[in-house]
């Protein structure tokens, strides 16, 4: 038989030995000795915690600490070669991100985007950059999808440097700010399947249990679940808190991934090789029992390792996401994560009219609701969405009525908006002496979404 061609996913990074690279996840650093050759031994391991913990932030700010992120993280830089294109099978360019930092993409449109389905967002390994994806593109694009492959920090054209702690926060503004790019290519009306790889897949966890009614779809491959399930971080770690072990299980996690896997309800698929050297196969089964949604799939690789998946089962794979990705055409969520319910027709008359919010479905025939008085798990016919404006309600231009705010002086008070600040809220210009305010869509009406 023939060896189905090497996927550009595993290209981007040369080997380190049987079955790992540098590019996938970052905690693979580890397996040459002390990060920065710091010398082995109790002495060089005290003072490799001393300066993790000695970087602002105490044990909570460990993450956050430099040594930590080269470690996490291998960036690359590459330049663009289609910077600033709007029309083309391939358009680079960036999204802004927090601290005035860009994080740089390359969307690969297909050439009839009248028959496009779908938009699969991809979030790559720690040694990989977004412009590796030629191959997988032209896949997607077979399949009736485009692919925008994102990158972090300090990745390819960006700027910045990579961080655990905002890698979620980015991801974030990456898509509030991919609908404009998306609608300007003529597929805004696409289904949106978020893909993560390796440390990728805490990206797009967060993704889809954060906008639950905008996302179809999640896959995720060799994902990383826990950082502190990492063989090496396993063995690192009770090492480096060896003076104060009840430490290292203080430590949380930076994302939290498995337990954002509640809220996820879109169809879920979950690949991973059962001999994964970085990220171990029994991260791939908690994922599974974690995710909340319905339709979800375990494909497991038999005898594959974290980086030779698709030079195993390359049409296996290519099978799998083209399933997903019909899975996800046919999906549609009527109560997605953080949607705000009003329950009704209940047996419990002191529920009806209540109103909560959405955790995340409970098999496929009720709907996990946080009351005030607690959680409950309600069938669909008992509940009914209280409609709620979004930030990507208030387009930049538009005029709009401030109200219900707690500073009296600017209710009914109109302006102008300048666009998005954060991922909640909406800028607006109002006049002087008021200037420009950050207000959560909630306290804003809209007048004229064209403006004037």
């Amino acid at each position: 038989a023939r060896t189905p061609p090497r996927s550009r996913l595993d290209q981007q990074a040369p080997q380190r030995g049987a079955g790992a690279r540098s590019g996938d996840i970052a905690m693979a650093g580890f397996g040459g000795g002390m990060p920065g050759g710091m010398p082995g031994g109790m002495g060089g391991l005290e003072g490799l915690l001393g300066g993790l913990l000695g970087g602002g932030g105490g044990l909570d700010g460990i993450w956050d600490n430099p040594m930590i992120g080269n470690i996490a993280f291998h960036p690359s830089q590459v330049e663009p070669t289609h910077l600033g294109a709007t029309t083309g099978p391939i358009r680079d360019g960036t999204f802004d991100v927090s601290g005035g930092d860009k994080v740089s993409y390359r969307f690969y449109v297909p050439s009839d985007t009248a028959a496009l389905k779908a938009v699969v967002y991809f979030f790559h390994g720690n040694a990989e950059v977004c412009t590796a994806m030629d191959d997988v593109a032209d896949m997607l694009h077979c399949q009736g999808a485009a692919l925008l492959s994102i990158d972090y920090r300090g990745y390819s054209w960006g700027t910045g440097t990579p961080s655990l702690t905002k890698l979620c926060g980015d991801a974030e503004f990456c898509f509030m700010q991919s609908h404009a790019l998306l609608d300007a290519a003529g597929c805004g009306s696409a289904r949106k399947v978020v893909h993560g790889r390796s440390i990728g897949a805490t990206c797009a966890v967060h993704l889809a249990s954060k906008f639950g009614g905008k996302i179809h779809g999640l896959i995720i491959d060799s994902g990383l679940m826990s950082i502190k399930g990492l063989p090496m971080v396993q063995m690192m770690g009770p090492m480096l808190f060896a003076q104060q072990p009840g430490m290292f299980q203080m430590l949380q996690e930076p994302f939290d991934t498995l337990g954002k896997l509640a809220s996820v309800s879109c169809p879920t698929l979950i690949m991973h090789g059962d001999k994964d050297e970085i990220v171990p196969y029994a991260q791939a089964t908690q994922c599974h029992e974690r995710c909340a949604a319905p339709d979800k799939k375990l494909q497991s690789w038999p005898g594959a390792g974290h980086n030779n998946v698709s030079v195993m089962y390359g049409d296996g794979w290519k099978q799998e996401i083209q399933t997903l990705l019909e899975q996800a055409v046919a999906f549609s969520c009527d109560f997605p994560a953080g949607a705000l319910v009003e329950a009704h027709s209940l047996s419990t008359a002191a529920l009806n009219g209540t109103q909560g919010r959405v955790l995340g479905p409970q098999g496929a025939e009720r709907i996990r609701v946080q009351f005030a008085d607690g959680e409950k798990a309600l069938k669909p016919s008992n509940l009914k969405i209280i409609v709620e404006q979004g930030v990507e309600d208030f387009p930049v231009g538009a005029d709009v009525e401030a109200h219900s705010l707690s500073v009296a002086e600017l209710n009914g008070v109109r302006g102008k908006v300048m666009g998005i600040a954060g991922t909640d809220r909406v800028r607006v210009e109002f006049p002087a002496p008021h200037g420009e305010k950050a207000l959560k869509p909630a306290n804003l009406k809209l007048v004229n979404r064209l403006g004037g």
